[in-house]
């Protein structure tokens, strides 16, 4: 919203979130909004925080409690050290508010501040000079304006403490937000080193703090996430998210900082080590999370003569979203509304979604949620509405962190009888190796049975650039990914964007139609993941399409799946014997 006038007074209105917002009354525009080349600042006087720094319609700081960030995030990894502090990194930090606390500590011997944008320092220091008081005047300061990606590489080996002070992953932030740039953090650390990173607002932007837990996790030693609050930062409990180099850097962190606070020689406004910066129960179980999902996939034999059309499948997809917890996206999607044999039709549910396609009397069914999946209710749903007896079902993990192994071991394959109320045997897919789905030989669409499959694909380590853009992974579904496996579209793919910032929504979801089947993939910007379900009659070179897909993304791992689809005549032993598991890496 930006600024908004009421009556005689304006007010400023935060963009940050798409379906919440905060406000202030502003006394003073300070500096109009201005297009700085990278962003768009804006400097307001407000009479309850002073002066207010707003970038891209986010707020930054405020006079009145940014010490409360600024102490928190140089203190808390300084004072953690084993030992005392020589030289800081500070990558964004244009304000100059975290210099300024770093350097109060007398061990620190040099601070370099990487900057991009050279007018938020600029205008900083002319209209907010108490931020940087004493700052540029320090010999041990050292400013460059560069990107802190690019910067980083060149100090390997240099640095005790790295502080990340970024805007969110957005706009010139973009390439602090990947696993690279954290590869080069922990390369840039001396053994024993921290590095610390604004993650967010732990209830309002649920899966930032967890995403970069994730990320800083491939390559650091150890993780540790700091908890506090600021009145500026909507949301609540606010977090700070730190790597070690080095495993037990953080094991002594508290009675580190206890013993070095004293010897110090300063006083803090708002740090202290006695203040807990450990994060609620409930947080700090969502960081622990091993996947990002799940999923339940289902065959259901339809009554004789129920072949149901466009209206009747989207009320089953409603109900679902019912039994599920969850909020249907948008209207349904399909090409034909009379859901002809092998056409699909899928109901977004924020980014994840419903979808139902028909082989001969077989609906198949899937529904996947980023949230806790309520399994049970889904089948009972699907089986009642359907007017069916039984339901052939897999259920899986998706974007799952645990090892191959694992991920096939919580993958369950059964049959759930509805007058029972309950599964039958479980059995899980047959793990094999990526050079054996490969294969030229490979039994799989020989087997009777497979006429229709699903390829289920999740890919780690992606590109924030790429998997953040709805034009980029629309081109993809749309494109590139028919051209690789011969696959026929239907219309155009469909791409909206959720919003980064939104609960559950951290990036776009992509349905392209395909003929006999769909392409729906969901890509998470915080967890640098796409989550992909292709279904298809026609077969394919796995191997290309895998590839290509990788390649195009930048992806660096894959777990995929192959299940046979449509075939509720098949015994359950046979089923799962048929359904295969196996792990891609990038070469």
């Amino acid at each position: 919203m930006g600024l908004v006038k009421k009556g005689k007074e304006s007010w400023f209105f935060e963009n940050l979130y798409t379906d919440t917002t905060y406000g202030f009354k502003v006394s003073k525009v300070i500096v109009p909004e201005i297009e700085t080349g990278f962003q768009k600042l804006m400097i307001l006087e407000t009479d309850r925080f002073g002066r207010v720094l707003i970038l891209d319609g986010i707020v930054q700081l405020t006079e009145e409690d940014e010490g409360i960030y600024h102490e928190w995030i140089a203190h808390w990894p300084i004072f953690a050290l084993n030992r005392p502090a020589r030289h800081v990194l500070i990558i964004g930090g244009g304000d100059c508010g975290v210099a300024r606390e770093v350097l109060r500590h007398k061990s620190v011997q040099k601070v370099t501040m990487v900057e991009i944008d050279k007018m938020v320092c600029d205008l900083c220091r002319e209209h907010m000079p108490s931020i940087c008081e004493g700052v540029y005047e320090d010999p041990r300061f050292k400013l460059i304006i560069g990107d802190g990606a690019e910067v980083i590489r060149q100090m390997k080996g240099k640095c005790d403490v790295i502080v990340i002070d970024s805007t969110d992953p957005i706009g010139p932030a973009k390439s602090l937000f990947n696993t690279d740039f954290y590869q080069s953090v922990y390369d840039a650390l001396v053994e024993g080193g921290i590095t610390i990173h604004q993650t967010g607002a732990l209830i309002l932007q649920p899966f930032e703090a967890p995403g970069s837990w994730r990320q800083i996790e491939r390559s650091f030693d150890d993780v540790r996430v700091v908890q506090f609050a600021n009145v500026s930062y909507m949301g609540g409990p606010f977090s700070l998210t730190a790597g070690s180099r080095g495993k037990g850097v953080f094991k002594n962190a508290e009675r580190n900082a206890q013993k070095a606070f004293k010897k110090a020689g300063f006083k803090t406004s708002w740090y202290s080590p006695q203040i807990s910066a450990i994060p609620y129960p409930e947080f700090q179980k969502r960081l622990e999370t091993d996947k990002y999902g799940e999923e339940i996939v289902m065959d259901i034999e339809l009554p004789a003569k129920s072949l149901p059309g466009a209206k009747q499948v989207a009320k089953w997809a409603l109900r679902t979203c019912e039994a599920i917890k969850m909020i249907a996206f948008g209207e349904p999607i399909y090409a034909d509304p009379r859901l002809g044999d092998g056409s699909t039709l899928v109901q977004y549910v924020e980014t994840s979604a419903i979808n139902y396609r028909r082989y001969g009397r077989v609906a198949a069914l899937n529904c996947f949620t980023c949230a806790a999946l309520p399994v049970a209710d889904a089948i009972r749903t699907s089986i009642d509405y359907f007017k069916a007896g039984k339901a052939l079902c897999w259920h899986l993990p998706r974007g799952s962190f645990a090892d191959i192994k694992k991920i096939r071991k919580n993958t369950r394959i059964f049959e759930y009888r509805l007058s029972a109320d309950k599964i039958s045997q479980v059995f899980q897919p047959r793990l094999i190796e990526s050079a054996e789905a490969f294969a030229r030989d490979f039994p799989f669409f020989s087997e009777k049975g497979t006429a229709q499959f699903e390829l289920i694909m999740d890919l780690y380590d992606c590109d924030y650039a790429k998997i953040s853009s709805p034009a980029v992974v629309a081109r993809w579904a749309g494109n590139e990914f028919p051209k690789t496996t011969g696959l026929k579209t239907i219309g155009k793919a469909d791409a909206p964007d959720f919003g980064h910032a939104k609960k559950k929504t951290a990036g776009p979801s992509v349905v392209q139609l395909l003929q006999g089947g769909s392409n729906i993939s969901h890509y998470s910007v915080n967890w640098l993941m796409i989550v992909i379900n292709v279904v298809a009659r026609k077969e394919f070179s796995l191997q290309r399409a895998i590839s290509q897909t990788m390649k195009y993304f930048k992806g660096k791992y894959a777990v995929c799946w192959l299940l046979p689809r449509g075939n509720a005549g098949q015994s359950l032993k046979k089923l799962a014997d048929n359904t295969f598991i196996f792990e891609v890496k990038d070469k």
